[in-house]
């Protein structure tokens, strides 16, 4: 496999301020299409040849605009889509941290599950299959990934050898993207971490 370059694009914002939002349909907001457009400015200038995203209302629509725009195959999966929060979904994450002290660090070190949701090493584990099949099938120089907070992290922990805990100080912000070199056979390079515009 020859060195190519990955770019996981986080979605735009979305009206969901300070509530958790896993498998919630939620579309952009005006402002999160301004922020997917000016982000895919930047990563346009490297010829995109593959795309792939979450099939979410906030990723999928504009993945499969940029896919019809370019004529770039394109791969909706669900398996890049946020972790499933179960009960807990739609909550105020002040609310929650209230009720859970330390909710987040728990579930990630596998000590606690949300009710009626997914476990963290499930989340896991689908997000790196999915990107396993895609990064197999794909061809190009360039691969674009469209998809959530939670997925980025997973990802960049697993590419660049580190913790969890590690690849979420790298938070990509919504609208925002991470950019890495990658070669098979070596580690992953993390090239760019760029803000979305305001």
């Amino acid at each position: 496999m020859k060195a190519f370059t990955l770019t996981l694009l986080r979605h735009g914002d979305i009206a969901a301020r300070g509530r958790l939002i896993g498998r919630t349909e939620l579309p952009l907001t005006r402002q999160g299409e301004r922020q997917m457009t000016s982000s895919w400015q930047r990563i346009a200038a490297i010829p995109v040849q593959s795309i792939a995203c979450s099939p979410k209302l906030r990723c999928r629509p504009f993945a499969v605009e940029q896919s019809l725009e370019r004529g770039v195959p394109l791969k909706v999966d669900p398996r890049f889509a946020e972790c499933d929060f179960g009960d807990w979904e739609g909550e105020p994450t002040d609310q929650l941290a209230a009720e859970h002290p330390d909710w987040y660090n728990e579930m990630v070190a596998g000590r606690l599950t949300p009710p009626g949701g997914e476990s963290f090493a499930a989340f896991r584990a689908r997000v790196l299959a999915g990107f396993a099949d895609w990064i197999a099938e794909s061809r190009g120089s360039h691969r674009v990934l469209v998809t959530h907070g939670g997925v980025i992290s997973v990802l960049l922990a697993d590419l660049l050898g580190t913790s969890f805990a590690v690849a979420r100080l790298m938070t990509v912000q919504r609208g925002g993207f991470a950019q890495l070199s990658l070669l098979e056979g070596h580690p992953a390079y993390l090239v760019r971490l760029e803000l979305p515009d305001a």
